[in-house]
């Protein structure tokens, strides 16, 4: 009788991968760990957290991450990493809870939209941050707000509170950390969000509705003071 329910009530393939153990490594000051912890949340995935600590990185964390950098994770004998990636990897393995389209047009539109966060938005968000030489601010501002007014017109265009419309997506995962991030401009830079962004404004009170953003939220100072080390020079000194 085992052997019979065995053959004909195997698990799914889903099921067999929800049995594999999750370890995701990450660091509560990473905003691109941020993404996959949001993404691990809104899919109710349990996973086992190891906090990397950046600046006194274990040796044997680098036997699995050559780089040393987080996000990572390690599903069973598998290990993926990179935000996008990981974040699309957790869409394709456990489908339960969607956060991309069923439609090729509209998954294809979110993968333009999260390029445009990874290659514009957020390289000139991280510049301002971490550019010492304040001869280079000016520009970097002008690129960031040019990266905001894109998006607050992409924003204007959407259907729903969301990035994508009704439903919650990637998308919104992808760029919400680095909002969540931004006291540190305003602390230290003085960029503040002008309310000219209304409809950001807006998806920001829709995301920070979410559970999942809840849950794992830091607050002003959190940020701030983590952020010391990198804006005044004393990192690695």
């Amino acid at each position: 009788l085992y052997a019979y329910l065995r053959i004909y009530f195997k698990p799914s393939q889903e099921q067999e991968l929800k049995m594999k153990n999750l370890q995701f490594y990450s660091n509560d000051v990473c905003p691109f760990a941020y993404r996959v912890r949001l993404a691990l949340a809104e899919k109710q995935i349990d996973y086992e957290s190891i906090e990397v600590d950046l600046q006194n990185i274990p040796d044997d964390y680098y036997q699995i991450s050559a780089a040393g950098k987080v996000p990572l994770i390690k599903h069973d004998d598998d290990i993926i990493w990179e935000s996008t990636v990981i974040n699309e990897y957790i869409e394709d393995a456990f489908p339960d809870v969607p956060l991309l389209s069923a439609t090729a047009i509209e998954r294809a539109q979110a993968r333009l939209w999260i390029d445009y966060c990874n290659t514009v938005f957020q390289p000139n968000y991280c510049g301002l941050v971490f550019e010492l030489d304040e001869s280079k601010h000016d520009a970097v501002r002008k690129e960031l707000i040019t990266a905001l007014d894109y998006m607050e017109q992409g924003l204007a265009e959407s259907t729903g509170p969301y990035w994508m419309g009704e439903q919650l997506t990637l998308v919104d995962l992808t760029y919400y950390p680095f909002f969540e991030h931004s006291p540190v401009l305003s602390h230290y830079r003085q960029f503040e969000l002008d309310d000219k962004y209304h409809h950001i404004k807006s998806w920001l009170k829709a995301m920070q509705a979410r559970p999942s953003v809840q849950q794992h939220s830091r607050d002003a100072d959190f940020y701030i003071e983590a952020y010391k080390p990198y804006v005044d020079g004393s990192m690695g000194k």
